[in-house]
Parts: C-alpha cells; sequence; structure tokens
C-alpha cells in the first residue's frame, strides 16, 4: 500500500466527518458543526474571488458561517451533495480529501419559505482538509474548485453582491 493511501476505517471515518460537514450545513445545526471541527482550520475561497484564511480559528469559521450574510440567512436553503471521492494522506494526522459536490442553494422571500425568490447551483470539486486531534478526526478546512454555476448562484447570499445588483433582485 502506497504511503499516501487511507486505511479503510479512515476512509469511513473521513466519509462520515464529510457527510457531517455538508449536512450541518443544509440542516443549519451549528453544534453538530462545531463537533467536527479542528481547532484551526483553512478555508480558502479565493478560486472563488473570495478570500483565503490560511489559519482560521474553529469560533472564527463557525461565526462566518452562522452569519446572516452566509448559511445563517433563514431564506437561505442549501443542499451539498457529495459525489465521488479521492483520499490522499499526507501524514500521519493530515487527509485531504478531493470531493464531487453540487451544492443547490434556494432563496426564499421570507423565511416562511414559501416562495421562491431565486435559485443558485454550484458544479465543483472542493478539498476538504482533515486533521488528527488527539487521535480523532477533525475537519480542518475547504477549498472550492467551481466548475460552473447555474442560475443567479452570485445573488445567493446578501455579502457576495454590492447594493446596487441587491436592489436590481
Amino acid at each position: 500500500m502506497s504511503s499516501n493511501n487511507i486505511t479503510p476505517q479512515e476512509y469511513l471515518e473521513l466519509s462520515a466527518i464529510a457527510f457531517e460537514w455538508a449536512d450541518s450545513y443544509d440542516s443549519k445545526d451549528w453544534t453538530r458543526l462545531e463537533a467536527i471541527l479542528a481547532p484551526t482550520l483553512r478555508v480558502d475561497y479565493s478560486d472563488i474571488g473570495k478570500q483565503c484564511w490560511p489559519s482560521m480559528t474553529s469560533a472564527d469559521f463557525l461565526a462566518m458561517v452562522m452569519d446572516v450574510n452566509f448559511l445563517g440567512d433563514p431564506c437561505v436553503k442549501t443542499q451539498h451533495l457529495l459525489g465521488a471521492a479521492k483520499w490522499i494522506k499526507k501524514s500521519e494526522d493530515q487527509v485531504v480529501g478531493h470531493l464531487q459536490i453540487r451544492a443547490a442553494h434556494q432563496v426564499y422571500t421570507t423565511a416562511d419559505c414559501r416562495e421562491v425568490k431565486l435559485r443558485g447551483h454550484s458544479h465543483a470539486t472542493n478539498e476538504l482538509y482533515f486533521s488528527k486531534v488527539d487521535g480523532v478526526w477533525k475537519f480542518a478546512g475547504l477549498k472550492p474548485r467551481v466548475h460552473w454555476n447555474e442560475h443567479a448562484f452570485e445573488h445567493v447570499f446578501k455579502g457576495s453582491y454590492t447594493d446596487t445588483v441587491a436592489a436590481s433582485l
């Protein structure tokens, strides 16, 4: 076995963490998300025109994700579907997963989710980082690489567009 292959047990553990990451986003279950986070994460949104944080605390990551300008917006509903994966073991306590993802986003006019305002879906490969902390695998960050978006993805998050664009919606 090559030294950069993960074990079958690691595959199960890392796959479960990837699922928890995606599903906690979709269910807006921030306690569940917090439970899988490493103390420090690498968050790299540079490929999608945003910032890269090489070393973000888990508290700052959680605050960013929960923000009303991001996934904390009660009018934004998501489903992050994970596809095929490739796992690369960088060291005994570091793994990088390359996962196909389709992230469906739907924005509603109000929090009761009765009327759809817009849709925006992303088709990408996400580089997910995992670190072993005190013998337990944890989610340690991400780097999305978008292949293409459909509908009005650039307008999904309030923090992603200017007031001029927002006023036109």
